[in-house]
């Protein structure tokens, strides 16, 4: 007579009831020989959960049931087999049919509807047992947060954990990394790639393994854990098998916010997921036409970034490049002070800064008319008096928001309005100082930081033999030569096809 003897057996198994693996074998086998079994075939699942029925011995048992392998099967105890009735229940299904006889040490099993009723009792409570210690975990896990500590070590880069405090505490070596990244990310304008690879140049050390990643330089930009906030309860994980899981986003109303200490402040938080968001919008695999001189275009008239823009038939658009002021919502609040600039077609911008560049390589003694300073007072003062206005329009919402929360100490509204009113008005303040570095960052454009015999030779450098140039070698060029490019168009024609007349000034790097 064969005989199979499964034994399954977890840490927290050995830890509250004793089912060692040699307890059990030692016992199944003894039933396995007072039933007359000569040949015995072990099948052990050593840390393993029984939750699942994707166990790697069992599977292997359950082929040998498929092929009639087997006389009887030996388990020392029903929620060996699974905690889950239906899985019980299943592999229970397979034995019979088998022809194999199913016995357990622990308990007896009848092949009678009374027996097969108190095993499938016995597996519905194992089952009951299993959702009452998840549900109290659960529990505890939201007590904890709701008291403002963290509810595991999320091992985040720039903190190391207090376990006696549930908190991090803020690693400074690391954080000036973080500081670091994010100032790469907002005043530098560089993407995920390129700041891992300047890392990686300067032989930073990265959090795991030795060479920063693009993802890694993604999570650290867009970890609200460095603005001083953890989301607790976020993220529902669901074990489908011992090594497989699903993981859900719960809705946001279930979040429990963690106050931790911050390390950049919020704006520079949020500037940050703008910046994130531009360099998606400008990337060239989400551009389905791409200009030579997109993200160096300034407008002449108030001295902020042009953006591309479309019209016409969507098989043939025509590209222009069109004042920030006019399509951003960072200028929202700013509605008297919008640039009324014109458009300037992006083919033809493109086309005469390029052969001017061209032209500047072959005569280097001409580049000193181009390199003076484009700064003027009209512009520095015209970025200036729009920060005096922010400013003002900055006084008045946070006046907006002195009353709502006097509103609320009167109980005149309700904590739900109070907090949807007040949630809008400091997403407007940040907006606003987001709006005001921008500025404060502009008006250090207008620094002439080059000679002309440097201007001279970085050109020579990058425009050898540009017949041959790809248009990525074409842009890769430009933007080795050129921090901006200042436009305006100045005539008043506004016929169908009509060639626009520009002033254009280069900004040298």
């Amino acid at each position: 007579m064969i005989a199979a003897l499964y034994i399954r057996v977890s840490t927290a198994d050995q830890a509250e009831k004793g089912y060692s693996l040699e307890t059990q074998l030692a016992e199944i086998r003894q039933k396995a020989i007072e039933f007359g079994a000569v040949t015995f075939i072990e099948f052990i699942d050593d840390g393993y959960s029984g939750e699942y029925i994707d166990r790697p011995a069992l599977t292997q048992l359950r082929d040998g049931l498929e092929r009639k392998e087997f006389d009887i099967v030996v388990i020392y105890d029903p929620d060996r087999l699974a905690r889950n009735l239906a899985h019980q229940l299943i592999i229970t299904e397979e034995i019979e049919k088998s022809g194999a006889k199913l016995l357990f040490v622990s308990v007896t099993f009848e092949e009678s509807p009374e027996g097969k009723l108190f095993y499938s009792m016995r597996g519905a409570i194992s089952a009951y047992e299993k959702e009452k210690i998840k549900e109290r975990t659960n529990r505890g896990k939201k007590g904890k947060a709701r008291q403002g500590k963290l509810v595991n070590n999320g091992h985040c880069f720039g903190y190391d954990y207090s376990k006696a405090d549930s908190m991090y505490m803020i690693n400074e070596e690391q954080a000036a990394i973080v500081r670091q990244i994010f100032d790469l990310c907002i005043k530098d304008q560089l993407g995920t790639a390129l700041i891992s690879k300047k890392l990686n140049n300067e032989c930073i050390p990265a959090p795991r393994g030795d060479r920063w990643i693009v993802s890694s330089i993604h999570r650290i930009l867009t970890n609200t854990a460095y603005k001083g906030i953890v989301h607790s309860m976020k993220h529902k994980s669901t074990k489908t098998g011992f090594n497989t899981r699903t993981i859900e986003t719960r809705p946001e109303s279930e979040w429990i916010p963690i106050q931790v200490p911050a390390i950049v402040d919020e704006v520079t938080w949020h500037s940050a997921q703008k910046q994130l968001q531009a360099n998606k919008d400008f990337a060239k695999r989400n551009l389905k036409y791409d200009h030579l001189l997109n993200g160096l275009i300034y407008c002449a008239n108030c001295g902020r970034k042009m953006s591309i823009k479309h019209s016409g038939n969507i098989d043939h658009p025509v590209s222009y490049y069109v004042c920030l002021t006019q399509v951003s919502t960072s200028y929202m609040y700013l509605e008297n002070e919008k640039c009324t600039v014109r458009r300037v077609p992006t083919v033809i911008v493109d086309e005469l800064v390029w052969n001017k560049l061209c032209e500047l390589a072959e005569t280097p003694e001409i580049i000193a008319q181009y390199a003076q300073d484009i700064g003027n007072p009209i512009v520095t003062t015209k970025i200036k008096n729009t920060l005096l206005k922010l400013t003002e329009t900055e006084k008045k919402i946070s006046t907006q928001k002195e009353t709502i929360l006097r509103w609320f100490r009167q109980q005149v509204i309700d904590s739900n309005d109070a907090e949807k009113q007040l949630d809008e008005i400091n997403k407007q303040l940040i907006d606003i100082e987001i709006t005001k570095k921008t500025l404060k960052i502009e008006l250090n454009f207008f620094v002439p930081r080059a000679s002309p015999e440097d201007i001279a030779k970085n050109i020579k450098k990058h425009f050898k033999d540009t017949q041959y140039y790809e248009e990525d070698e074409r842009k890769a060029a430009v933007r080795a030569v050129l921090e901006k490019v200042v436009v305006e168009r100045v005539d008043r024609t506004y016929g169908r096809n009509s060639r626009p007349e520009l002033t254009i000034d280069l900004k040298f790097l």
